[in-house]
């Protein structure tokens, strides 16, 4: 229960610290940090959530530096009253010591605006906690990260990472900073952050990341080096959302998608600077090396989602998807479908391409070489797809509603949009054996065709018998746009 550990460390006829209660939400939550003189100073940062104080013991004052993180010790919950409280804990209780409040105010959850929102308390329980404070001393945005502890006696302790966000009230050589985003802006009006990509130093190589299949993050960190050359023509100068499972991919793992580069990131990975549609702006990085390909994988990014479209046009796609999700129908029915829409396509002169998507459907890609925009894309995408209805309409079906498709193939074409993304070739899914998206021949759509196959204990052995990239002439096709 809530405060449990709080009240079993306690004799609340000797200390003066308020007892053990859990009180009512408020819309703006408090937060404190206080200056505390116990066996050592250190300073205790508290946010309300859940009706108590999630609490973290930082060994040195907080600061307003984006450069210099801060060791944040996850301690247990304290009541609310406790934002309030300062005052002598006597000797022989637990914290002993002078208590001040070093500074206090409210603060907002940046990630309940995120496009998955997540309260304080799942934030706290993914490992990545993002507010906006508003104190005396603390003011702007702090992230709170979980460390990645290599096994060192500290790491019996849960260690976070306290850091000041880079914006308005950082202290960071600003001037510097604004001469060349005035700059990363004459180039582009979608703000593009380069820098030279470093050696990057890998951590917990021996942690399970898929524990059913025994595949490590060793293993994970090696696939993307081995397949970098493969994966990165279709990452490369795109805004990437990530799927990150930092602790392996379990049933109850904390999973959290990341749009938003972190300040803490290595400044030598690209990041571009995109509005939203709630008018605040996203940091998305860019994978255009495998050097931030690998850093990202470290972070425990599992899943790449890069968009359609490149930063030196957001708004013209490179490709229009066909996404066949097998939905309540079977993966006979997924093939035929894909094999009309293929025989549709090639009536039409076009060329496709067809890759598993690493779970249960088939994706269509067709080079946009003439596209305008993406409603131009979309709009011709939902003929074909209407097209290929009509020829099948016992099979196929383009009805959004999961409860209305039946047991038919749901042909979907409306992630065609600026802003949406799909999972590229070669890239890894968070399923229990790491199956990975993979490239196939027209010729292996048959009753023989297995996508669970192709995973990353597999993968290699398939690429090793291939004379050529089935998808590689799309990633060439993305330089021929005409217009």
């Amino acid at each position: 229960m809530a405060l449990t550990e709080y009240k079993h460390k306690r004799d609340f006829a000797r200390t003066p610290e308020p007892r053990a209660r859990v009180a009512k939400s408020r819309r703006n939550p408090l937060f404190v940090v206080q200056e505390h003189h116990a066996s050592r100073l250190h300073y205790d940062f508290r946010l309300e959530a859940d009706g108590v104080l999630k609490s973290w013991a930082v060994p040195k004052k907080p600061t307003l530096n984006p450069s210099i993180k801060r060791l944040a010790v996850h301690v247990e919950d304290h009541p609310v009253e406790y934002a309030r409280f300062s005052g002598e804990i006597p000797r022989g209780e637990y914290g002993a010591g002078k208590v001040e409040i070093w500074d206090s105010g409210t603060y907002e959850n940046l990630l309940a605006d995120k496009p998955k929102p997540e309260t304080v308390a799942e934030a706290i329980k993914h490992g990545h906690v993002e507010v906006r404070l508003k104190g005396k001393k603390l003011k702007g945005s702090f992230a709170l990260v979980r460390m990645d502890d290599s096994g060192t006696p500290s790491s019996k302790k849960d260690n976070w990472l306290l850091v000041k966000m880079k914006d308005g009230a950082s202290k960071a050589a600003r001037g510097k900073a604004h001469s060349k985003a005035r700059a990363r802006s004459r180039k582009s009006k979608d703000h593009v952050k380069e820098g030279a990509p470093q050696n990057i130093k890998l951590t917990n190589e021996d942690k399970l990341m898929f524990p059913e299949a025994a595949i490590t993050k060793g293993d994970v960190l090696s696939y993307y080096a081995r397949i970098a050359d493969r994966i990165l023509p279709h990452l490369r100068d795109r805004p990437i959302t990530l799927e990150r499972f930092p602790d392996g991919v379990t049933e109850n793992a904390p999973h959290f998608w990341q749009k938003d580069t972190p300040s803490y990131y290595p400044s030598w990975i690209p990041r571009v600077k995109i509005a939203s549609g709630d008018g605040e702006h996203v940091n998305y990085a860019l994978v255009n090396d495998v050097q931030t390909l690998l850093y990202l994988v470290n972070q425990g990014a599992i899943t790449f989602h890069p968009w359609f479209s490149r930063v030196e046009n957001l708004d013209r796609p490179d490709y229009i998807l066909f996404d066949l999700d097998r939905s309540k129908a079977t993966f006979a029915d997924v093939i035929s479908v894909t094999k009309e829409l293929h025989r549709l396509l090639k009536r039409e002169h076009v060329k496709a391409f067809v890759k598993t998507t690493g779970k249960s459907g088939l994706h269509v890609l067709v080079p946009c070489l003439q596209c305008r925009d993406f409603d131009e894309a979309r709009d011709w995408a939902i003929q074909m797809a209407t097209k290929l209805v009509e020829a099948l309409p016992d099979t196929a079906t383009i009805e959004r509603s999961k409860a209305k498709r039946g047991e038919k193939v749901y042909v979907d074409v409306m992630q065609n949009m600026r802003g949406k993304h799909a999972v590229p070739a070669y890239s890894l899914r968070p399923v229990p054996r790491a199956a990975v998206s993979t490239p196939l021949r027209w010729n292996e759509l048959t009753a023989k065709l297995n996508p669970k196959k192709f995973n990353l204990k597999t993968i290699f052995r398939r690429l090793a018998q291939q004379k050529n990239d089935p998808i590689a002439a799309l990633a060439k096709s993305y330089d021929k746009r005409k217009g």
